[in-house]
């Protein structure tokens, strides 16, 4: 992971938000639990979830915009599945971030001394 000019990690907690909040629906959490048994075409989570083709689809395209999943085309068929690098990368970008916030807090303050 980079880090910026202070040796901090260069990820905020705000720029991981995105990433978090792909978890932070219900229904998005079926989606997911889903996907983690690997790729699925999204007739198949929409049958699963039973939620219509164009509420699924928005809720992949959240998930999509996060960079959590992937998609290809086969045909009239999308599939759908983890992009594994990106969740490794953004979770490794997370943990490195709380671990240099808390090595910081176990540092004595430097505003108030």
């Amino acid at each position: 992971m980079s880090e910026s000019a202070n040796g901090r990690p260069a990820a905020s907690l705000a720029e991981l938000t995105p990433f978090f909040k792909a978890f932070c629906s219900g229904t998005r959490a079926r989606i997911i639990e889903q996907l983690l048994a690997g790729e699925v075409c999204v007739c198949e989570i929409t049958a699963h979830v039973q939620m219509s083709q164009p509420l699924i689809s928005h809720h992949l395209a959240i998930l999509r915009d996060t960079g959590f999943v992937r998609q290809r085309g086969e045909g009239a068929r999308t599939y759908y599945s983890v992009d594994w690098q990106q969740f490794d990368e953004k979770m490794a970008a997370f943990t490195g971030l709380v671990q240099s916030l808390r090595n910081e807090e176990a540092a004595p303050s430097r505003v108030c001394g």
